[in-house]
């Protein structure tokens, strides 16, 4: 019997599993397949993904990150704010600025008095090799700009950016028009994602303000994505289309996102904040095969 918690950033939910120190016993493999199961929303708790606490990495505490699929992320923005306020709540970190470990690379996090978390996403990775695109399938300006097939026999044009895991960014009129069940898994596995990607599609409402739909990687269309509102976010800044602070407005909820780079100067992190709440704890029996 596995204790976890149910958590969710503005609708983005996981569920969080201590396992460090390997107390699980599980390998990679076994893994994978409990992300399966507790992913599920019929059979099992039902999650956008897995977070497991762990060691290593030169931090006191890791985070990694499962799919609904079963495959490892890098990195995930909501998630690790949600893994930040559940380690807030076990009283293991502070008000104060404490690093935590993700496939990523260690990211900052900040709790408030209030709950919401900000997190520091660092610096955004904006040559095509380190994201990666497919060499031979990208133009690069101050950053890469895909050409993708469209839904209705039109292009559409893609800003690709890592934020430690590979995202294409698409500026649309509407996003409520946007047949994301059709388009999302087709642009996700397309031949210019080595490593698949997450795609959003965004519709600019302001300076300030960005509406967001999100496919994700592995999981299929979420309420949110915290690496894919900082992707949008550092897609709308190099194109000139928002101020350095907005607030982007996804299906689940607002998450704020700042980002004081531009096509002339890339080099700054990005921040991102938003609500974490808690909806259940359990306990789940896990059952593999031939265990």
């Amino acid at each position: 019997m596995i204790a976890f918690e149910k958590w969710h950033g503005a609708g983005n939910d996981f569920v969080i599993v201590d396992n460090r120190d390997d107390t699980l016993g599980l390998g990679d493999r076994a893994t994978s397949e409990f992300a399966r199961q507790v992913c599920d929303r019929h059979f099992g708790i039902g999650a956008d993904g897995l977070l497991l606490a762990v060691t290593g990495g030169g931090v006191p505490v890791a985070m990694r990150m499962f799919n609904p699929d079963g495959s490892e992320a890098e990195m995930c923005g909501n998630g690790l704010r949600c893994f930040a306020r559940w380690l807030w709540d076990h009283g293991e970190i502070g008000h104060g600025a404490t690093r935590i470990g993700t496939g990523a690379g260690p990211r900052g996090v900040i709790v408030d008095n209030q709950g919401a978390v900000r997190v520091d996403m660092g610096q955004p990775v904006l040559h095509w090799s380190d994201i990666p695109v497919h060499p031979g399938k990208h133009v690069t300006t101050a950053w890469v700009t895909l050409h993708l097939p469209g839904w209705d026999a039109s292009t559409l044009e893609a800003t690709a950016i890592s934020m430690g895991n590979p995202h294409a960014v698409i500026f649309v009129g509407s996003v409520a028009d946007v047949p994301l069940d059709k388009i999302g898994p087709l642009l996700e596995v397309h031949q210019s994602f080595p490593r698949r990607a997450n795609i959003e599609f965004c519709e600019v409402v302001s300076r300030t303000e960005l509406r967001v739909r999100v496919w994700e990687r592995g999981a299929g269309v979420t309420l949110a994505c915290g690496t894919g509102a900082c992707a949008v976010m550092v897609a709308a800044r190099l194109r000139g289309l928002v101020s350095e602070t907005a607030v982007l407005a996804l299906p689940g909820g607002n998450l704020e996102v700042a980002w004081a780079g531009s096509e002339a100067d890339t080099a700054h992190p990005v921040h991102l904040t938003g609500p974490t709440v808690k909806t259940f704890a359990g306990l789940w029996n896990l059952r593999l095969p031939g265990r």
